[in-house]
Formats: C-alpha cells, sequence, structure tokens
C-alpha cells in the first residue's frame, strides 16, 4: 500500500524529470530500462531504504519533514508561501494546498508518514553531528552572499570553508561537495558553462549580464566562511548582517513595531531578497513595506522618516548580488572617489537612483540627491510620501 502512492507520484513526471529525482535521491536505479520499470524501481527504493535517501535530502527537508511527522499524518500545517519549494514538494510525497493567497496547507500523506516516521530524527541527528547541515549552510550562504558562481568559483570559496572547518581531506571534502543536496539543486548552465545559482534566482543570467556594467567593483568580495555559514542558516527564510548596527537598529525598529516571532523572521529576510532586486520599482517598495504596513501605528512623519532611514540603511549595508557581494554603500563610496564624469560606474549610479535606496529629503521639486537627474518627487521622494 505505502508503495501505491510512490508509484502514482513519481508515474507523473517524464522520463528526464525521474532521472533528476533518481539523482536527487542517490538511487542506485538503472537508467537504461523502460519508464515504468524506472518507476517501480525508484519507488521501491523511497519505500524500502528510506534511511539512505533521507541523508540525501537538504536540512530544510528534513526540518519540514519532522514537523509534519509530529502534526501527524494527514494533519495540515499552516506555511508562508516561501521562495522556492522543498524537494519533496516538488517531487509529490507531500500534499499541498495552495488555494489560499498568503498562504499555503502542508501534510504528510499516511503512507509516506509510515515510511519516513521511524527516521526522521535520526537522519536530523546525524545532519548535525557529522558536519552536513554545516557544509550545507556554507554552500547557500556563498550563493545568497554572490547569487551566482561559476562552479570553479563555488569550488574556491567552499575550499576556504573546509580549510576552516578542517573536518575532510581535499578529497573527500570534494565527494561530499559533488554528491551534496545544494550542489544537486543550485547548479544550472548559462552560455554554456556550469554555475551555482542561489534557489529563488529566476533570471541568473540577469545579474551576470549586470554585473559587466561595474568593472572597477574589483570582482567578488571576500566573506569568511563564518559569515557564509550565517547568510544560508534558516533555510528558507535566509537573512545576513542583523549583527551589523544597521541590523541591529533595523531589529530594534521592527520590535517596536510590533513584529515577533515567525513574522519578524520573513520581514527580515524579505528586506534581504528585495534589496537584490533593486533595478525594480516594486522591489523597492516592497523594501519598505515593513513601516508602511504599520503607518497608522508610527505617531509622526519624523518618526516614520526616521524608521524609513534605518531600513534604507540596513538595505544599503547588505551584499548585493548585481554588485559580486558588495554593497550599495561601497558602490557609492566609489562614486566620492572617482569623479571622473565618463567613469563607467558614475554613469551606471547616476542611471540607477535606486543603487542607493535612501537620500536626505529636499523639496519636491527639486533635483534629487541621488543624481538620477530627476526631480525629488519621481525618484526617492516617491518612496516616503
Amino acid at each position: 500500500m505505502n508503495k501505491d502512492i510512490i508509484i502514482s507520484a513519481l508515474g507523473a513526471f517524464h522520463k528526464v524529470d525521474l532521472e533528476d529525482i533518481r539523482h536527487f535521491f542517490g538511487a542506485d536505479v538503472p537508467s537504461h530500462v523502460r519508464k515504468n520499470e524506472f518507476v517501480q524501481r525508484l519507488g521501491a527504493f523511497i519505500v524500502e531504504r528510506p534511511q539512505e535517501w533521507l541523508g540525501n535530502m537538504l536540512e530544510r527537508d528534513l526540518r519540514l519533514l519532522l514537523t509534519l511527522v509530529e502534526a501527524g499524518p494527514e494533519v495540515p500545517v499552516v506555511q508562508e508561501y516561501p521562495d522556492y519549494p522543498t524537494v519533496l514538494e516538488t517531487v509529490g510525497l507531500l500534499r499541498v494546498d495552495v488555494s489560499e493567497k498568503d498562504f499555503k496547507e502542508i501534510w504528510i500523506p499516511k503512507e509516506v508518514y509510515d515510511i519516513v516516521a521511524p527516521h526522521i530524527r535520526e537522519a536530523i541527528s546525524r545532519g548535525e553531528t557529522d558536519g552536513t547541515f554545516e557544509m550545507e549552510r556554507a554552500a547557500f550562504g556563498y550563493l545568497n552572499l554572490y547569487g551566482v558562481l561559476t562552479v570553479d568559483e563555488f569550488y574556491e570559496k567552499m575550499l576556504e570553508y573546509n580549510d576552516w572547518a578542517g573536518r575532510w581531506s581535499v578529497e573527500a571534502f570534494t565527494s561530499r561537495l559533488v554528491e551534496s543536496p545544494v550542489f544537486k539543486l543550485c547548479r544550472i548552465d548559462l552560455g554554456g558553462e556550469p554555475h551555482m545559482s542561489a534557489p529563488g534566482i529566476y533570471e541568473p543570467a540577469k545579474i551576470l549580464s549586470g554585473r559587466k556594467d561595474f568593472p572597477d567593483l574589483g570582482g567578488l568580495r571576500a566573506f569568511t566562511p563564518e559569515q557564509a555559514i550565517e547568510a544560508g542558516s534558516g533555510a528558507p527564510e535566509f537573512v545576513f548582517g542583523l549583527g551589523s548596527p544597521e541590523g541591529k537598529k533595523l531589529v530594534e525598529m521592527l520590535l517596536n513595531l510590533g513584529y515577533s516571532g515567525n513574522d519578524l523572521v520573513l520581514e527580515e529576510h524579505d528586506i534581504w531578497m528585495n534589496s537584490q532586486m533593486v533595478w525594480g520599482d516594486d522591489a523597492t517598495e516592497e523594501i519598505f513595506g515593513c513601516v508602511s504596513d504599520r503607518e497608522d501605528d508610527i505617531e509622526t512623519f519624523e518618526d516614520y522618516n526616521d524608521c524609513m532611514e534605518i531600513v534604507a540603511a540596513y538595505a544599503n549595508s547588505l551584499p548585493k548580488w548585481l554588485l559580486g557581494g558588495h554593497s550599495s554603500n561601497e558602490a557609492n563610496c566609489l562614486k566620492v572617489i572617482l569623479q571622473s564624469e565618463d567613469d563607467p560606474i558614475m554613469d551606471i549610479i547616476r542611471k540607477n537612483p535606486y543603487m542607493s535606496l535612501y537620500v536626505p529629503p529636499v523639496p519636491g521639486d527639486e533635483p534629487c540627491p541621488c543624481g538620477s537627474g530627476l526631480s525629488y518627487r519621481l525618484c526617492h521622494g516617491r518612496n516616503v510620501n
């Protein structure tokens, strides 16, 4: 009976997709057989060898499984929509109701519950103690900090982490990395070259193309393994820099506005993600949504403007995918230092007023201080209306 629901879920996929599922689950199923036999063998592997494939799951999938197991079979759990779904949702081993706009309900079928419940806690404990989860967080972290890396750049960054962690030989570490679920999930081909892209990025080619406009930023910014682990923890609600002066002010402000618990985490994450999309008006408005959504609770315009400035200061301090991990503040430093009118970075900054999210307010019809050439009311002034 357990096998029937697995077979039904797998049977809905094309053969090429089943190959990806086999690879992700680490199933030793030959690929040269017909689809029906392939589905039967892959289904048997999932039913009979859960201890093996659970070890190939992302930490996020395992922790979601534990939550659903603790809730019980067929019991829906309400969740916000994340930036990207879990592998187990995508494969169809979990059931999801997305009829509501602002949240979804997710639950584990009884048949799948019976397969994973006896093994899920052991799988999580193993990932916590053998370094697998930490390696996964570092991998996600480097991708979250840079957005897109070539595979060679990704290896280089992760080898820096391995030197710091000191758990494995280079050979053993490289083997673990190639077989890690992060590598399987995030590897893509761009222009015929293998790359790694952070989860939740839908246009990685746009990021790589945009970086060409910033040749003088000096390439990728350096980050420590500790910073990578910070940026790669808490999937899928990644966040970075909350321990910085700007981050501490942001957290204090959000708490004062009444955010707490998961709502606080989601707001922090949303600012992080939307600050990466500085070329779009919608994203810019979303960055300040945590303040505008609570405007009725803010007594004066001065207090409101202070809150907006705190959000902008934090967003400007964050590493940007478009800038190879450099922040908007660092781009603005170049604006001060490089005075040449024909400097390419100066030109890009002038054409992209949202590269710096906050500027001092001026009368509406005066030129915006960001240097865009627009009036303040048509540029940055729109965000503090």
